[in-house]
């Protein structure tokens, strides 16, 4: 047996909704796996197509559980159980397993397993049965038989009964009609049996025994009709005659007596009958006395014997016997009394048991009838809503008869349906955006490619602007040349004239700062004088007639008014040399404006020129940009093609992925006269993916 390793005893719990599929060819290899089964595996499809089928078994599964697995399956029965399966990281997942022979018609051309999540407790109690088949080799209390877990002995015969399923209910059913029935033939029988018995006791205690009553009366009365006449007439009769057949009554008196006496039974020993008993003795004694006496020829005696003895005994024993008929008339009319009690009596019970015997089978027939109608219905409703599309609806709670195993098998091809479904939708919205963006990205790549075109005409539309431009450009440039030559003298004779004009001009500031200084010494004087005459006028008013102070500011006022004339002179002679210098200036600066004005209209028509060159050159940097940018805009868009390209091929490749999950989804489901389950053919199909998705990406230009 295949021990997979490592294991870890971590349990990998399902969802409630998820459902594993796989199918294997005739010997064990997988041929198929669904999405679930692959993730919750942990193996890649790779690794689990074509590989047994035990790849995924857990080393605590016991060898007697396979055994059994085996052996139901190629019986061509069905395997359900639970089963403990081995992830590729030592993990393990508990599953509750059906497996089955995959038939096209009537060939076996693989095997098929539908696993769902198991039942905590079945879990619990499969561990540890597992446990002791594995440890021991068998189990002394179960056993595993087509995959379930089943008790041995009288337990597990009673533990198999399934007293709610649909075959324990119509068992039963048809046992209690049975049981009802015994009873009723039991009771007829009883009935019957006991009517044959009050017959018999009416015919043997009233019947009998009154025919015996009669029978004696009868035989005394022929007693004395034969004993009379000879006691009457003892000549004429033939006594020995007489005697013998009188002494066959009386036989036949006590015979029949007796007989009436063992039927009575205790009955008999006292009343009437004891009373008729003793007077049948009686007369019985009397009659033999008159036979004896007539036998010895004694006629008075024998009359005696017969007057005073048999006749009176003869009233008595009609008497009493009337009384003892009426005694037996009364016991048949009790006996006829009991037998229509009993017979009421049997009769009521007969109807309990029959209303009881219609109430349980009625209530048996509810139950079955509610149990397989509401089977019924789930299955319907079930089936409807499958086959409307609605694989969202649930099945009623799960019983545990056979109906509850078929809404739990509808169940199972709900939920299966419903992973498939959910695994091809899955797949769908996958495929969609990729469907959806490669139409854009095409979109995309037509708009870029008459960008493209668009920006190839602009370039060379932009080119034939460009080539004018640069023509006119020459042309301004060598205008440009010569007028820069011209303004280069010009500029040269202008700069002497400055120079010329720079020198005056300085002569004239330093005139101009002497100046300044003269007028300072004249604004010195005349202050100084203007404060000696106010000396003076403080003096002289101090004074009155004294004069010493007003000769001394009228000496001081005078040297002071000499020297202001001396410096009005010289500033006189310098404004004069200031003026001839500043008419110098003027004559010198008026030719550096003309020589400026020629520059400047020389300047200007460079400036036109040079304008006329800067806007050339700008519409010719336009040009140029444009067409950079035409030319970079194309690159980009050339760019964006290839990598729109390479994101076309890789949602294409993307897109026959998930066109083989869908045709692997679709592949759960076989179609009449398909071939048997191959691995090759399964292999040959996951290489065609495996090429497709190594297939090398396309390589964008470098920058």
């Amino acid at each position: 047996m295949r021990n997979n390793q490592p294991v870890t005893q971590r349990e990998y719990v399902l969802d409630d909704e998820t459902v594993l599929i796989s199918r294997s060819d005739l010997d064990g290899n997988v041929t198929y796996a669904s999405a679930a089964f692959v993730k919750v595996s942990g193996y890649s499809r790779d690794e689990l197509m074509g590989s047994p089928h035990n790849m995924i078994r857990h080393p605590d599964m016991p060898e007697a559980a396979f055994k059994d697995f085996w052996h139901t399956i190629k019986a061509g029965n069905t395997w359900q159980g639970l089963v403990k399966n081995r992830r590729k990281n030592g993990d393990h997942y508990w599953v509750n397993a059906t497996v089955a022979a995959l038939r096209d018609g009537d060939r076996i051309v693989g095997y098929t397993s539908v696993r769902r999540k198991a039942e905590p407790d079945a879990i619990a109690l499969a561990e540890r049965i597992y446990a002791e088949l594995r440890e021991k080799g068998a189990s002394r209390g179960y056993r595993v038989r087509q995959g379930a877990i089943k008790r041995k002995g009288a337990l597990g015969l009673i533990g198999r009964v399934q007293f709610g399923s649909l075959r324990a209910r119509l068992t039963g059913m048809v046992l209690v009609a049975l049981l009802f029935l015994g009873l009723a033939g039991a009771l007829g029988v009883v009935g019957l049996i006991n009517a044959g018995e009050r017959l018999a006791t009416l015919d043997a205690a009233g019947l009998q025994s009154i025919a015996d009553l009669q029978g004696i009366e009868r035989r005394v009365g022929q007693s004395v009709e034969l004993v009379e006449p000879a006691v009457r007439n003892p000549r004429g009769a033939d006594l020995a005659a007489i005697g013998a057949t009188a002494e066959g009554y009386v036989s036949d008196i006590q015979t029949q007596w007796q007989r009436y006496v063992d039927v009575e039974g205790e009955s008999a020993r006292g009343g009437t009958a004891a009373a008729f008993d003793a007077t049948l003795g009686q007369w019985s004694s009397a009659l033999d006395q008159a036979l004896t006496a007539l036998a010895a020829g004694n006629g008075f005696a024998a009359y005696e014997a017969f007057n005073d003895g048999v006749v009176p005994a003869t009233a008595t024993l009609r008497e009493q016997s009337s009384q003892l008929v009426e005694q037996e008339r009364l016991q048949a009319q009790a006996l006829v009394e009991q037998a229509h009690r009993e017979r009421r009596h049997m009769m009521w019970a007969q109807l309990a048991l029959l209303g009881l015997g219609l109430l349980i089978m009625a209530g048996l027939s509810t139950l079955i009838l509610r149990s397989v109608f509401r089977g019924l219905e789930g299955a319907r409703q079930m089936t409807f809503q499958v086959a409307a599309g609605n694989l969202a609806a649930r099945g009623h709670a799960r019983s545990g008869d056979e109906l509850g195993e078929l809404l739990y098998s509808l169940d199972t091809m709900r939920f299966s349906l419903a992973a498939v479904v959910g695994e091809v939708e899955n797949r769908v919205s996958i495929v969609t955006p990729a469907v959806e963006q490669i139409a854009v990205e095409n979109d995309n790549l037509s708009q870029r490619t008459s960008q493209q075109a668009t920006a190839l005409a602009q370039t060379a539309s932009s080119m034939v602007e460009m080539t004018a431009t640069v023509a006119q450009n020459t042309e301004n440039a060598r205008q440009a040349s010569e007028l820069a030559e011209q303004n280069a003298s010009s500029t040269r004779d202008t700069r002497k004239q400055m120079e010329q004009l720079v020198e005056r001009m300085q002569r004239i500031a330093q005139s101009a700062e002497k100046m300044t200084e003269m007028i300072g010494v004249i604004d010195g004087i005349a202050f100084q004088t203007n404060i000696l005459a106010l000396n003076a006028s403080v003096e002289a008013a101090r004074a009155g007639e004294h004069g010493r102070g007003f000769a001394v500011v009228a000496s001081e006022v005078r040297s002071l008014a000499g020297r202001s004339a001396t410096a009005a002179q010289e500033i006189r002679r310098m404004i004069d040399s200031a003026t001839q210098e500043v008419d110098g200036g003027r004559t010198a600066v008026k030719q550096a404006e003309n020589s400026i004005e020629n520059v400047m209209q020389q300047v200007s028509r460079v400036s036109e020129l040079m304008a006329s060159i800067t806007l050339a050159s700008s519409e010719q940097s336009s040009g140029i940009g444009q067409i950079n940018g035409a030319i970079a805009e194309m690159d980009s868009t050339t760019q964006q093609n290839a990598h729109k390209v390479q994101m076309i091929a890789d949602s294409a490749d993307h897109l026959a992925v998930e066109v083989f999950e869908l045709a692997n989804v679709v592949d759960a489901f076989r179609l009449k006269g398909a071939q048997e389950e191959n691995i090759q053919a399964s292999l040959e199909k996951l290489e065609r993916v495996n090429q497709s998705l190594k297939k090398p990406a396309l390589a964008l230009p470098a920058h």
